[in-house]
């Protein structure tokens, strides 16, 4: 016989056992019991007459309480001249949901309206309908409901707002708690970078000189603007004289 359960149950979720005899010469009667909870669970009790058989029984199991995670399968084979008995160990954990919380942007000017959306997922990523019973610090939704596993909300920040860190905190039903933060500042220019190109070495037969600038913001896109620039020669001995039109093509 062979009795194949998975290591790891977890509660309201479908799970199954499964149970193989082979070369049987009688009936027997087929009992599986799982102890969960101080109590016997009765997955199956029938009688088997082939001589050969493979069967599954579902079941699922409620959330527990209990301090102990491990719960005892105990599977039982009688017959007239057999009888064997089987009794595993497994785990039971209670499903927790996979919940993301999502902004639609990292940082918010103040009067902005910050939109957020919660989504939540079962293990196998299909979505679950939530229940937030808690409340925010500055914002509160009470009993939010999560429909098809999402839910989208929006708050409005004043003009002027305590500049830094905020969170949006969703708590579920468990007590668990997800976090997702973002920031509150003032306006301020972006930042930008500049870069020249231009050839290393310039001979006196070059009639012309060409120059790229280009002007990038931190988030990749171009700086509009003008650009102004200037050519001059710096001598290797400061004492050189240089007169009329030359002169002005000298650096500073």
């Amino acid at each position: 016989y062979m009795v194949l359960l998975p290591f790891l149950i977890h509660t309201d979720s479908p799970e199954k056992v499964c149970v193989q005899l082979t070369h049987l010469n009688e009936s027997v009667t087929l009992s599986a019991t799982l102890e969960y909870q101080r109590e016997n669970r009765s997955l199956i009790d029938d009688v088997v007459s082939e001589k050969d058989v493979f069967t599954c029984i579902p079941f699922s199991l409620p959330k527990s309480n209990s301090q102990s995670p491990v719960t005892f399968l105990t599977v039982t084979v009688k017959g007239a001249t057999l009888q064997f008995r089987s009794r595993k160990s497994v785990l039971v954990k209670n499903s927790e949901s996979l919940v993301f919380v999502q902004t639609d942007k990292p940082i918010y000017k103040p009067g902005q309206t910050v939109l957020f959306r919660i989504v939540s997922l079962d293990k196998d990523f299909r979505p679950l309908n939530e229940v937030d019973p808690k409340k925010n610090r500055l914002y509160q939704w009470a009993k939010a409901e999560l429909k098809g596993g999402l839910i989208q909300l929006f708050f409005n920040l004043t003009s002027e707002p305590m500049q830094g860190t905020y969170t949006v905190v969703a708590q579920k039903v468990s007590g668990t708690t997800i976090r997702h933060p973002f920031s509150v500042e003032e306006y301020v220019l972006p930042k930008f970078e500049v870069t020249v190109k231009m050839p290393k070495v310039i001979t006196i037969l070059d009639e012309k000189l060409k120059v790229t600038v280009c002007g990038l913001y931190t988030f990749g896109k171009p700086v509009p603007g003008l650009v102004s620039f200037r050519v001059c020669r710096k001598f290797e001995h400061a004492d050189t004289a240089c007169y009329g039109e030359e002169a002005k093509a000298v650096c500073d």
